[in-house]
C-alpha cells in the first residue's frame, strides 16, 4: 500500500513537469502532443501498477441521467437567453475544420485525464492530500492548455482571464473529482466531453459577455453538485446531514443565496432595463459614496431633466452625476453635469450618445469589492 501511496506523488510529479512545460511552450500544436503523450505514458503506467479499473461504482447510472438532465436545462436557458442577449459564432462555425486541430485533441486528453484521474482516486480513496493536490494539478494543467489563446496585456486582460477562465476551471474540476470519488468514471467523463467540446460541435452560442459568461462557469458545476447530493445522497451520509444541521433545510439556505447571486450577477451585466456599478469616489456626497453600488434605469434620453442623476461614460470611465443644465446642439442634447459634492461643474459637457441611464436607487456598501479590485488592478 506503501508503494501506492508514493507512486501517485510520483504521477503528480510528472503532471507537474508537463504543466510547467506547457508554460513555456506557445505553439498550440506542440502543446496538444506534448500533452497527449505525457499524459497517455502516465495513464499507461498507472494502468500497470493499479488493479482497479472497472467502473462498478452503484449509482454511476443516476448519477449520469441526473447529470445530463441539468447539462439539458442548462443549455436551455443559455439559448433562451440567446433570445435577449443575441448569439455569436463559435470555433466551428467560424472554421468548420477547427475540429482537426481543436476538436480531436480535446476529446483524446479530456479522456486520458479523467480515466487517470478515476484510476489515482479509485484506488487510493483514503489519501485526501494527494487528492487534492490532484485536483490542483489538473486545474493548473488545463489552464495552462488553453491560455494561448488569451492576450494578457494588461491588468484588466488577467482580471478577465481569472474570471473566465481560472476560477470556471477550478470549479470544474472540483466537480470532477467529486464525480469521481462518489460515483465512478461515467458521470465525470459524460460531463468533461459535453462542456469541453460543444463549443467545436455547435455552430452558434449566446453572448453571455464576461460577467455572465465567469457567474455561469462557477455556478454550473456548483448546481450539478447540489442536485446529486440532494438526490443520491448515501443514507448513512444524509443522516449525519440531519444530525449536523439539526432538521434545518439545507434548501432554505442554498435557495435564497443562488437567487440573490442570480439578482446581482443580473444587475451587474447589465443585460435587462436595470444596471448596477460601484462607485469609487465620493464625488456625490451625501447621496451616495465611495464603496455604494448604484442602479440606474435606461432610459430615452429625451426624458431627461434637469437635477436627474445620470450615467455616462468618458474615456472608459463610468461617472455618475446630477445633470445641472440641458443645450441642445444641431439637434442633438448635451448635458452640464457637476458632483453634488464638487465646487465647479464637470469640464466637459456630456453628449445625449454618452448617457447609459439614470440613477434610481442606491445600496449601501456593496460596491467595496469592486472598488478594491480595481484598486488593487491599478497597482
Amino acid at each position: 500500500m506503501k508503494q501506492e501511496i508514493k507512486s501517485i506523488y510520483k504521477f503528480e510529479s510528472i503532471i507537474l513537469l508537463l504543466s510547467v512545460l506547457l508554460f513555456f511552450i506557445q505553439n498550440n500544436i506542440i502543446k496538444y502532443l506534448l500533452s497527449i503523450t505525457g499524459l497517455g505514458i502516465v495513464l499507461f503506467i498507472a494502468g500497470l501498477v493499479y488493479k482497479k479499473k472497472r467502473d462498478t461504482n452503484f449509482f454511476r447510472g443516476s448519477a449520469t441521467r441526473i447529470l445530463l438532465a441539468v447539462i439539458i436545462f442548462y443549455f436551455i436557458i443559455i439559448f433562451l437567453l440567446g433570445l435577449i442577449l443575441g448569439f455569436g459564432k463559435t470555433i466551428f462555425s467560424l472554421n468548420p475544420y477547427i475540429w482537426l486541430e481543436g476538436l480531436i485533441p480535446t476529446l483524446i486528453i479530456t479522456i486520458i485525464s479523467e480515466r487517470l484521474r478515476y484510476l489515482i482516486i479509485k484506488n487510493n480513496p483514503t489519501e485526501k492530500k494527494a487528492i487534492y493536490i490532484l485536483t490542483l494539478l489538473m486545474a493548473i494543467f488545463n489552464i495552462l492548455l488553453i491560455s494561448n489563446i488569451f492576450t494578457l496585456n494588461n491588468n484588466y486582460d488577467i482580471f478577465v482571464f481569472i474570471c473566465v477562465t481560472v476560477l470556471p476551471i477550478i470549479a470544474q474540476e472540483l466537480l470532477s473529482t467529486y464525480l469521481v470519488s462518489n460515483y465512478g468514471f461515467r458521470p465525470v467523463i459524460t460531463y468533461k466531453l459535453i462542456m469541453n467540446l460543444y463549443i467545436y460541435i455547435l455552430p452558434i452560442m449566446t453572448n453571455l459577455g464576461d460577467y455572465l459568461q465567469s457567474a455561469v462557469g462557477i455556478i454550473m458545476p456548483f448546481t450539478i453538485y447540489v442536485v446529486l447530493v440532494k438526490y443520491l445522497r448515501p443514507k448513512e451520509e444524509e443522516n449525519k446531514w440531519k444530525d449536523k444541521l439539526t432538521g434545518i433545510n439545507i434548501s432554505f439556505i442554498t435557495i435564497p443565496v443562488i437567487i440573490l447571486l442570480t439578482i446581482i450577477i443580473i444587475l451587474v451585466s447589465g443585460i435587462f432595463k436595470f444596471q448596477m456599478i460601484a462607485i469609487a469616489s465620493n464625488s456625490m456626497v451625501p447621496i451616495y459614496e465611495r464603496g455604494d453600488a448604484i442602479i440606474f434605469e435606461k432610459i430615452d434620453n429625451k426624458y431627461l431633466e434637469n437635477d436627474d442623476i445620470i450615467v455616462f461614460k468618458k474615456d472608459n470611465i463610468l461617472v455618475a452625476h446630477r445633470i445641472v443644465k440641458t443645450k441642445e446642439v444641431s439637434s442633438k442634447l448635451y448635458f452640464y453635469t457637476k458632483g453634488d459634492a464638487n465646487n465647479a461643474v464637470d469640464v466637459e459637457m456630456v453628449s445625449e450618445d454618452e448617457v447609459l441611464g439614470v440613477v434610481r436607487r442606491v445600496v449601501k456598501y456593496i460596491g467595496y469589492p469592486t472598488v478594491w479590485i480595481n484598486e488593487l488592478f491599478r497597482r
